[in-house]
Formats: structure tokens, C-alpha cells, sequence
């Protein structure tokens, strides 16, 4: 991302965000921020599609085996 202008308090800021990319279990997106006068940011941002039971598992596995 990156930052263009600042916005003044008051100001509402729309984000407009369209899927570029679907590739396997990421996904890729536009992004464009915009305070009704200037752009203010754009950029990409990737996420990845997961398994959610193979995540909670992990993460409890993770905090069973942290500190106590």
C-alpha cells in the first residue's frame, strides 16, 4: 500500500477493493482508498484461502506446547 494524503477528521473515506487474481488458494487484490477529494492510498494485498480445522488445530497444538 501506499500512503498519498492525509484526511481531516470528518472526512469519510471509501475503500474500494477488487479481486486481480485467484490463483489456487491465494488471492490477489486491487485496493484503492479515497477521501472525496484525493486518493489518499492504493495498492495490493494477498490473502490465501485455509483449511480452518487443519488452523484451530495448529493453533491449539501451539498453545498446549507455549509457555504456562
Amino acid at each position: 500500500m501506499t500512503h498519498g494524503a492525509a484526511t481531516p477528521p470528518g472526512f469519510t473515506v471509501t475503500v474500494e477493493v477488487t479481486v486481480q487474481k485467484v490463483e489456487g488458494r491465494r488471492l490477489t487484490f486491487a485496493v484503492r482508498a479515497h477521501d472525496g477529494v484525493d486518493e489518499i492510498g492504493a495498492g495490493t494485498h494477498e490473502r490465501f484461502v485455509i483449511d480452518r480445522e487443519r488452523f484451530v488445530r495448529k493453533v491449539r497444538e501451539k498453545a498446549a506446547a507455549g509457555p504456562t
